[in-house]
């Protein structure tokens, strides 16, 4: 593996990591600056590899850079466990009390206890000692041997906070961090200024929107903390019914928003019983059945039949009509937050992170609606971007300027055209050497070919962006369905995002902004619509990508090659996987992958292979 032509002997080595949640994760800065950045799943290739140590992903960033355990000065972790038990235990003490008064709720004395036990595990989970001992522990399933580095603990929105903030061009922005929770803290208000961030407002357990959009996404039947980007996918299909819906003032009981904040009613998510789902409670269900009695949870995978024939469940239109109104309200309650960071701290720019940050159609709203002249979505908005934060607090802490504008995201491992070879002549695959890897790719997708791209460093965050890639050539009727259906394996109605060089912009996204990492859904223009549609939402939004050539030479070269053969230079752009699977990461997961799908053909390194 061919890690990167960086060279070790920097100052100052900080370790930031995330682990045993969602999104496990680590990177490295050395003298403040990002040198790696690795997603667990991508190693272990278990698609999320919750509550895993970053084990495999810490020893990659220390192998990129050279270092051995004894060389890392500090470890940073985005979660401080130094307020459990106590400060925890306080907290949640008193919302228990607030909550536990509330009238008519059946079977009450098993829905406290249910509460208390779940707090309980909660403090014993992220206890100090124990993360200490678990940290230690993947340490040395890595093969890391020596002193443990000391060991700092990072307020989670904090760390969000972070790693948006310093991550953008701005030098002074609103920040707005959502989650499901970090520590007792669902939602934070800041202001960036300069090289300091100031918490101005912070928005306390239970009243997440994070989890008030994951008890939707269960109720339909998608896996939360997983799933919650096919509920804003679904929620697009009932804009056409949005002045008849009828699921926002029962939801408003769920999450009800006001003028200046908003409040989250722990009855339906949290406080209660769970007979159908561990993320809604039998009150949710309650309240949904009493608007519509057919409207009852959804199985994963559950099947019904529409217009004569087989389909998911949720796509009934009471479902889909309540997936629209969750999404709706979860923007009114962004954009208003927002909207008092521009109104009351003068914010022109806003910079987003969190879990709920990666709903790219929240963020399209909040650049239209909130009044902000400018955007910045941290592209690892979910947990894993707070190993990034985490060690950018500490490294600041120690005198680093840890400043890192994004130009790209390509922070992963990458490998050299020997190893390729090498891994595709072990598979005893045909394949042939291309001098520009581009042209070959270009030549491939005018004929209307689909095809993996697999090129440099990895990226990190949810989406490709032009290192791990799979093409196709928007030009051809029916691509959009071919790859759904035939390479992705997975719902047809779901949409894809375009790849299009930064000089073509205008032509087909309205007021164009950030649009580098495919993390805003901007209005598409009406030559999009007609010319491109396999690229344009059915709300007509698109999720762009916009590639400069001085970022990635390359891409945009192919990119622009298409714009001559085609008359766009834009290119329909998903993730090398199929369903289910993380992003691969290897020449031999690429190989596996390409042969194990209806892709036609696949540009690796200086490598060409082909099915035809």
């Amino acid at each position: 593996m061919r890690l990167n032509n960086f060279e070790p002997g920097s100052d100052m080595n900080v370790l930031g990591m995330m682990g045993f949640g969602e999104n496990p994760a680590a990177c490295l800065l050395q003298d403040g600056k990002l040198v790696a950045f690795g997603e667990e799943e991508r190693f272990t290739r278990l698609k999320g590899s919750d509550g895993m140590c970053p084990t495999r992903a810490i020893a990659f960033c220390l192998a990129l850079a050279k270092l051995p355990l004894s060389g890392v000065d500090r470890i940073a972790f985005g979660w401080n466990s130094n307020k459990y038990p106590w400060e925890m235990l306080r907290h949640f003490g008193g919302t228990y009390l607030k909550y536990r008064g509330r009238e008519a709720r059946a079977h009450h004395e098993i829905k406290e206890s249910s509460s208390i036990v779940t707090a309980l595990e909660t403090v014993l989970e992220f206890h100090p000692d124990r993360i200490r001992a678990l940290i230690t522990q993947g340490l040395r399933a890595a093969g890391l041997t020596g002193r443990i580095p000391p060991i700092d603990f990072v307020d989670h929105h904090m760390a969000h906070a972070y790693s948006t903030y310093f991550s953008s061009c701005f030098d002074r922005a609103g920040i707005l961090t959502l989650d499901g929770s970090g520590e007792n803290v669902c939602t934070m208000l800041s202001i960036g200024s300069g090289d300091q961030i100031r918490p101005v407002e912070t928005i306390k357990i239970p009243n997440s929107l994070g989890w008030f959009y994951a008890a939707t996404t269960e109720y339909l039947g998608f896996l939360p903390y997983r799933d919650e980007g096919k509920v804003m996918g679904l929620a697009a299909l009932g804009e056409a019914r949005r002045e008849r819906n009828k699921w926002i003032e029962p939801l408003s009981k769920v999450l009800n928003v006001g003028a200046a904040t908003y409040e989250v009613d722990p009855i339906y998510t949290k406080f209660g019983g769970h007979f159908f789902g561990h993320l809604y409670t039998d009150e949710f269900v309650k309240l949904m059945t009493s608007v519509d009695p057919d409207a009852g949870p959804i199985a994963y995978g559950e099947k019904t039949t529409i217009n004569g024939a087989p389909k998911s469940k949720y796509m009934l239109d009471t479902y889909v009509d309540f997936a629209w109104a969750a999404q709706e309200l979860l923007e009114r309650a962004a954009v208003m937050l927002a909207r008092r960071l521009v109104q009351e701290h003068g914010a022109e720019n806003i910079c987003v992170a969190g879990g709920v940050g990666l709903n790219c159609k929240m963020n399209g709203e909040i650049l239209r609606q909130s009044g902000c002249k400018n955007i910045f979505v941290q592209p690892a908005s979910s947990d894993s971007g707070t190993a990034l934060g985490a060690a950018m607090i500490v490294a600041q802490r120690h005198g680093e300027n840890v400043r890192n504008p994004l130009s790209h995201v390509y922070y992963g491992p990458g490998f050299t055209n020997e190893e390729i070879r090498s891994a595709l002549k072990g598979c005893k695959v045909p394949f042939k050497e291309v001098d520009d890897p581009s042209l070959a790719a270009a030549e491939m997708l005018e004929h209307g070919s689909i095809i993996a791209w697999f090129q440099g460093r990895m990226e990190f965050g949810a989406r490709a962006l032009g290192g791990r890639s799979i093409l196709a050539n928007l030009t051809f009727p029916g691509a959009k369905e071919k790859v759904n259906a035939e390479v992705k394996y997975r719902e047809a109605w779901r949409p894809f995002c375009p790849s299009m060089t930064i000089e073509a912009q205008d032509r087909y996204i309205e007021n164009p902004n950030e649009a580098s990492f495919m993390t805003v859904a901007y209005r598409s223009t009406e030559s999009a619509v007609k010319e491109l549609p396999a690229i344009v939402h059915v709300d007509g939004t698109m999720r762009p990508q916009t590639i400069r050539p001085d970022v990635n030479p390359l891409f945009h070269s192919l990119i622009s090659d298409m714009g001559r053969r085609t008359g766009h230079p834009v290119v329909m752009n998903t993730s090398f996987n199929v369903r289910s699977e993380p992003i691969i990461c290897t020449p031999l997961e690429a190989v596996r992958c390409f042969y194990s799908n209806g892709l036609d053909g696949l540009i690796i390194g200086n490598f060409a292979l082909s099915k035809s």
